[in-house]
């Protein structure tokens, strides 16, 4: 009962804020409000950067995690197994999955090998 009272909670939060950015973007372009946008420039990130903030996209990387996480879940047997069976999802299929993260360029090595 709690999970799904976290669960409600956290889509209302979502909802609102989707509200609020609506009406931010939605609002007139002469407010002076938004003038500290102005002065945002991007610029592509090095390969050193991207590496240190890219996630563990490997499939053994996420198995390995999704173990971790269902470890705390005792309280919660049917999300624990939920976890596990996820859990081995990945690590059956990690060729492909890899294969699928490498062909868009996200596959980062294992961590966890």
């Amino acid at each position: 009962m709690r999970l799904k009272n976290a669960i409600v909670s956290a889509a209302a939060a979502a909802m609102l804020s989707g509200a609020l950015l609506s009406s931010a973007i939605a609002a007139l372009p002469d407010q002076s409000g938004f003038s500290a946008l102005e002065g945002v420039q991007a610029r592509t990130l090095s390969p050193e950067e991207m590496q240190a903030i890219s996630g563990e996209l490997n499939a053994l990387d996420i198995a390995s995690a999704l173990v971790a996480a269902a470890a705390k879940l005792d309280r919660f047997p049917r999300l624990q197994a939920a976890t596990l069976k996820l859990a081995d999802y990945y690590r059956t299929n990690a060729t492909t999955i890899n294969a699928a993260f490498d062909k868009l360029g996200i596959l980062t090595p294992c961590k966890t090998c």
